[in-house]
């Protein structure tokens, strides 16, 4: 595998929260001319555009708030392309909220800077997905030589699964900080991942020591943690360090970072690049009332409520206790769940089930391809990635459209139909990165498929594309891992090429926690 990351220092400093020093290396407005004669770094001379810094802070109080501030220098013609920005962010019962956003393009004329804003009705709002939105502007007077800059500050109900932090983009980066702040009901593993993924011996290792930190008490593990700069768990490597923060404040520093090409073998480019992830891991007390729709987001039957619930009922008062689910509890909560486990064994109103889809004197195998050709010519793919099923899997079938996992669910329903054993793979499609596969993570995926087990083999079905043969998945279901939901056996399974034996059968991936 070629490798593309290259790094040249690295700053990393964890204080307590009432004693986060240091001024942000970016301020608003306070440019020099200096700036002005950056050129392409000594370690990517055929770069189009640099990022002079990219500024970034996550605060937690009754709110997630994300911060950003990002300067670039445009050093060529196709680094133009950079003048145009897109973040996106999720409206979902008012999820996200983008505040204090501004943008604009400094020119260097006659030993002059000029500013050229981005007025607000420049700034567009699209609608990229159901509940998702983007904001969209161009920086106006953009050329060759221009510094453009812009910031924004997201408050969001997301606490527990925060946005992970990207040290190496496209074009090279001069300057990459994070800054973050948990307060004491609110305690992180916060994973900083600078190389290739951990080995399956140390995602046993990390495993014990998430377990460890499960079963310890809490006063005990954290003193142990204190002793130990609050690391959790390092890799032999150093590429993979997860601390514990808990009443702390935090930053990470990345200098002098080369840009990246895409990876070949559908592997997304937050794969390989430094980053940084946050996962809660537990958080108790007795908290504010204004930290109700926060709170509010944890509970299972969150989709289905009223955004104003949190202020009218009393099931999240007073004392509150959340903690990272294990994955047996992961597995038997979607095996209970209403919209999905329960909607496996639904009868569908199919009469072609019986007339001709399944025939006397069929093999299970034919029975299973008859099935999956019945469905990927029947059902209509609406074009959108999903897993969670918004509504009753009849309506689907009613209608013959739905997202990915709702037409992989019908699919599974009908094999199971037949007598075939037949479970959901929940799967994060590759354009998306590895999942974390030691503990679970909420919202990690994004797709469902279908298992069916005939013989002792295992085959994987995909019936969004019409004219795909049933051996052989969809490219963005392959080169990654997928949990196999139910009752007995479940786990990670391995969807790279190497581990298919051609037929379709795919090996298992030990679980690791």
């Amino acid at each position: 595998m070629k490798k593309y990351i290259i790094f040249i220092s690295i700053t990393l400093l964890a204080l307590p929260v009432n004693a986060f020093e240091g001024k942000p290396p970016i301020k608003w407005n306070n440019i020099s001319q200096k700036e002005f004669l950056v050129e392409a770094p000594s370690f990517d001379r055929n770069a189009s555009a640099v990022i002079l810094c990219d500024f970034g802070e996550i605060e937690i109080s009754n709110r997630t708030f994300y911060k950003r501030h990002v300067r670039i220098k445009i050093l060529n013609e196709k680094g133009l392309e950079f003048a145009k920005v897109v973040i996106p962010y999720n409206t979902f019962k008012d999820h996200d909220d983008i505040m204090s956003l501004r943008a604009q393009t400094y020119n260097l004329k006659n030993g002059k800077i000029i500013k050229s804003k981005v007025t607000a009705k420049e700034i567009q709002k699209i609608q990229s997905g159901k509940n998702t939105f983007k904001k969209q502007f161009i920086f106006p007077d953009v050329k060759v030589g221009s510094i453009i800059e812009y910031s924004y500050t997201i408050a969001s109900l997301d606490f527990i699964r925060l946005k992970d932090w990207v040290f190496q983009h496209e074009i090279p980066t001069l300057w990459s900080e994070i800054r973050m702040s948990f307060p004491r009901p609110f305690m992180y593993l916060v994973t900083f991942q600078r190389g290739p993924y951990l080995s399956a011996e140390e995602k046993a290792e990390f495993a014990s020591k998430l377990q460890w930190l499960y079963d310890t008490k809490r006063r005990a593990s954290r003193f142990e943690l204190a002793e130990n700069n609050y690391v959790l768990y390092k890799a032999p490597q150093k590429n993979y360090t997860v601390y514990v923060i808990n009443d702390r404040k935090k930053k990470i520093v990345m200098r002098n970072l080369p840009g990246v090409k895409s990876h070949p073998d559908y592997i997304a480019v937050s794969d390989y690049v430094p980053k940084i992830k946050f996962q809660l891991f537990e958080s108790s007390g007795n908290l504010p009332p204004d930290f109700r729709p926060l709170l509010y987001t944890t509970l299972d039957d969150y989709n289905k409520r009223s955004k104003f619930d949190p202020y009218f009922t009393n099931d999240i008062a007073g004392y509150v206790h959340y903690r990272l689910e294990t994955y047996q509890e992961l597995n038997d909560r979607l095996l209970k769940s209403k919209l999905f486990g329960f909607q496996l064994v639904k009868h569908l109103d199919c009469p072609e089930m019986e007339d001709n889809i399944v025939q006397p004197g069929m093999t299970d195998l034919q029975k299973m391809i008859s099935v999956y050709d019945y469905v990927k010519t029947t059902m209509k793919w609406d074009g959108i990635y999903a897993d969670d099923l918004q509504r009753d899997l009849s309506e689907t079938f009613k209608e013959k459209t739905g997202h990915s996992g709702e037409v992989n669910m019908v699919l599974i329903n009908l094999l199971r139909r037949t007598g075939l054993k037949a479970n959901p793979v929940l799967i994060r499609t590759n354009d998306m990165g590895q999942p974390e596969t030691v503990y679970p993570v909420n919202n990690q995926f994004n797709h469902v498929i279908a298992e069916v087990t005939i013989g002792g083999e295992m085959y994987l079905l995909d019936a969004i594309d019409p004219a795909r043969p049933y051996n052989i998945i969809n490219e963005k279901d392959m080169y990654t891992h997928g949990w196999l939901v139910t009752k007995e056996n479940y786990g990670w399974i391995s969807l790279f090429p190497n581990n298919s034996d051609g037929t379709g059968n795919q090996k298992r991936m030990s679980l690791a926690l």
